[in-house]
């Protein structure tokens, strides 16, 4: 019998990111905080490897969020106008909790390779996405290339083999931006007969 009506699966196709700008309090207790990060820590995970980590970042280091950010924001752009300094600032405060996941890819494993790693991580992702929706909350991913610079590097002080692939905000949505389409099933499968 096909089982296509479950409620992970309603969970799965509901979910959506939130708006970093309008996520308020309340956000995920400590509990909730443990059941986020658990969900991300049962990614599959080819050799077990466990190519990932995860940090809370404390309300009292906020400030120095902003600061690497900051930071981060003039190494990628010399001349950076005040504005966009101050935009990068306010990342650090947006959402009541933010968690960092942070990469750890062995690219010379003997055995697996460098995409399985990435693969694990962007299901840790997924997980933990999932786990908040669960509990109530949205979340907003911030990713790119401000989080490879030197100062965010150093702020975090990750190993040579470490990635700080994104922070995830967390909290009660006040707000959600527009839904945006999802690829027709046409789009993204066939059939592979040989």
């Amino acid at each position: 019998m096909s089982q296509t009506k479950s409620p992970l699966l309603e969970g799965i196709m509901a979910r959506r990111s939130g708006n970093a700008r309008a996520l308020g309090l309340p956000g995920p207790d400590d509990a909730q905080i443990t059941a986020i990060v658990k969900a991300g820590a049962q990614a599959p995970d080819h050799g077990r490897l466990v190519p990932f980590r995860f940090l809370q970042v404390a309300q009292g280091a906020r400030s120095r969020l902003a600061d690497l950010l900051e930071a981060s924001s003039r190494e990628l752009w010399a001349d950076i106008p005040q504005p966009e300094i101050e935009r990068a600032r306010e990342k650090a405060d947006q959402g009541p909790e933010i968690l960092a996941l942070i990469g750890r890819i062995d690219p010379n494993h003997p055995k697996i390779t460098a995409s399985d790693q990435w693969l694990a991580v962007g299901a840790a992702l997924e997980n933990m996405l999932l786990a908040v929706q669960a509990c109530g909350f949205a979340a907003a991913v911030r990713s790119g290339k401000f989080l490879e610079t030197k100062a965010m590097r150093d702020g975090f002080a990750l190993g040579p083999n470490e990635h700080l692939t994104c922070l995830i905000a967390i909290g009660t949505p006040s707000d959600w931006p527009p839904q945006k389409p999802k690829p027709e099933l046409d789009r993204v499968f066939s059939v592979w007969n040989g």
